[in-house]
């Protein structure tokens, strides 16, 4: 388990150095780098929910259901994250509303019509909602699919786009390569398991809440502490 949750930590931690402290832009506010990482780290939690996506893996060597709550509570929290990116957003700087209506440039529609979907796609996953919308599970795994990479690819483009973060043509390339692996790995085979020592362990669901709670609250003090370096005269 603990190396498990290194392999998380690695994941969210490495790309968010990369992005925003190599190279790093001026801080404009507070509350304004504070939404934007906590924005930043949504998507990276959504990028997360295509490397687990709800099947058991190898390790940690616990029942399916350890796996289908993670992937169902990222996704909690990634959307929790994005809320926090919105509202700090609009309460700081009210006039960002404008970005939200349909006249707006399409690097803040695309994140608009990204929100949208995962809005949809949150309640809509949940098995007492599917199974009244998708006749079999198939496919309801098909257009989960299709509707979460359509979601990843406009959240990539409001991201890239804006180009605060990413203004250097590297970071643009990394995170779309972030972007088209997450999206590309549900589709390669997938390597059978190899069978560990007796049989997996059980009753391990609520692992996976706790596991995701505090991997949103991890990435929220990271949020913070980047927003106050940033506007702080040390050196970022």
């Amino acid at each position: 388990m603990l190396a498990f949750i290194l392999r998380l930590t690695a994941l969210y931690i490495l790309p968010f150095a990369l992005l925003f402290i190599l190279s790093a832009k001026p801080g404009v506010n507070p509350a304004w780098d504070f939404a934007n990482a906590a924005g930043f780290f949504s998507g990276l939690l959504l990028v997360s929910l295509f490397l687990y996506s709800g099947r058991p893996q190898a390790r940690p060597y616990y029942d399916g259901k350890f796996f289908m709550n993670l992937h169902r509570d990222l996704g909690f929290a990634a959307t929790l994250l994005l809320a926090v990116h919105i509202g700090v957003l609009l309460v700081s700087e009210p006039l960002v509303i404008n970005y939200l209506k349909p006249s707006a440039t399409w690097p803040m529609l695309s994140g608009t019509l990204a929100t949208l979907l995962l809005i949809f796609l949150v309640p809509t996953s949940l098995p007492s909602v599917r199974q009244k919308i998708w006749r079999n599970h198939q496919q309801f795994k098909t257009w989960h699919y299709g509707l979460c990479a359509l979601m990843l690819i406009l959240m990539s483009v409001h991201m890239i786009s804006a180009g605060f973060y990413t203004a250097e043509p590297w970071k643009a390339l990394l995170w779309t390569a972030i972007t088209a692996a997450a999206i590309f790995k549900p589709l390669l085979p997938r390597p059978s398991l190899a069978r560990g020592n007796g049989s997996r362990r059980r009753n391990t669901a609520i692992f996976a809440s706790r596991l995701s709670m505090g991997v949103m609250l991890f990435v929220l003090a990271l949020a913070i502490g980047f927003s106050l370096l940033a506007n702080s005269d040390l050196p970022l």
